[in-house]
């Protein structure tokens, strides 16, 4: 390291920084310094450099360059801009004004028409003079739609002996005679002992169907009070749940056995968990 005429402090050591001797200013204790101060601390470091040399040669207060001196602090991370533009409170007044358009929606029941959290925000802004972010009122209108959301409810489904049986088809494959094959499966389970009875045939129609539940009955040695089933079309005739319509030779075994046939909901797979 050696100074010329010029006053600039050049390294001879082939490291590749320089700093104009007569142009620095010393930076005041506690002050942040820019990011090429910075590297040049950094470089000097790693060339062996102490903490005092590099503070007497960059003028720079020593608690400055210790700070930096092993990369653990950087300046960029202490610089971040400060927001322009102050966030807005979310006051009651808007939340009412959300809540009418929520209750405004559920009275219409118009779904395509419904308020979107984008809808609001500019209906607030325009209306209200709302001069918060878009953002903001999303967030809320998640959370007040929540809030106002009934949580679902679980019951637990409880059996006596011989009270209810829940049935169902199934698929899977199978070898018969070397040949890999795709069979339906009618699948039994009483819902107090979780007895399990299962029946295999190459289709899923009515006539399998019957069958199977059939012989369901003389494998459990009984017949139970209710028999619990979807909406298949083996069945079912139309309609779905309490408003579906049995089929004629499904009616006509529920009369001949003398079981009730209930008939589950869309979508609703608790109402029968076991097959």
């Amino acid at each position: 390291m050696q100074e010329t005429r010029t006053g600039c402090i050049v390294c001879t050591g082939g490291k590749g920084y320089a700093i104009r001797k007569q142009k620095t200013k010393r930076i005041p204790k506690g002050t942040m310094i820019d990011i090429k101060t910075y590297g040049l601390i950094r470089r000097m470091a790693l060339d062996g450099k102490t903490i005092r040399s590099i503070a007497r040669e960059l003028d720079i207060a020593r608690s400055t360059v210790a700070k930096y001196y092993d990369g653990s602090c950087i300046p960029t991370a202490e610089h971040r801009k400060e927001r322009t533009r102050k966030r807005q409170v979310v006051t009651e007044d808007v939340d009412s004004f959300i809540l009418e358009c929520l209750e405004e929606d559920e009275r219409e029941g118009e779904r395509k028409q419904r308020h979107t959290a984008h809808r609001i925000f500019k209906r607030l802004r325009d209306e209200k003079g709302f001069q918060g972010a878009e953002s903001t009122i999303r967030a809320r209108c998640r959370k007040l739609k929540d809030a106002r959301r009934i949580p679902k409810a679980d019951i637990p489904l409880l059996y006596d002996p011989g009270e209810a049986v829940q049935v169902d088809f199934g698929q899977a494959k199978a070898y018969v005679n070397g040949e890999k094959i795709k069979i339906h499966y009618f699948c039994a389970r009483l819902c107090y002992s979780c007895a399990i009875y299962v029946y295999c045939g190459l289709s899923e129609n009515t006539e399998t169907f019957l069958e199977g539940l059939r012989n369901s009955f003389e494998f459990f040695h009984g017949v139970p009070r209710r028999v619990i089933f979807d909406n298949g079309g083996v069945a079912v005739s139309e309609g779905s749940g309490k408003k579906a319509v049995a089929t004629e030779k499904y009616e006509a075994m529920s009369a001949h056995y003398g079981f009730e046939t209930v008939f589950c909901n869309r979508a609703a797979g608790n109402e029968k968990g076991l097959v």
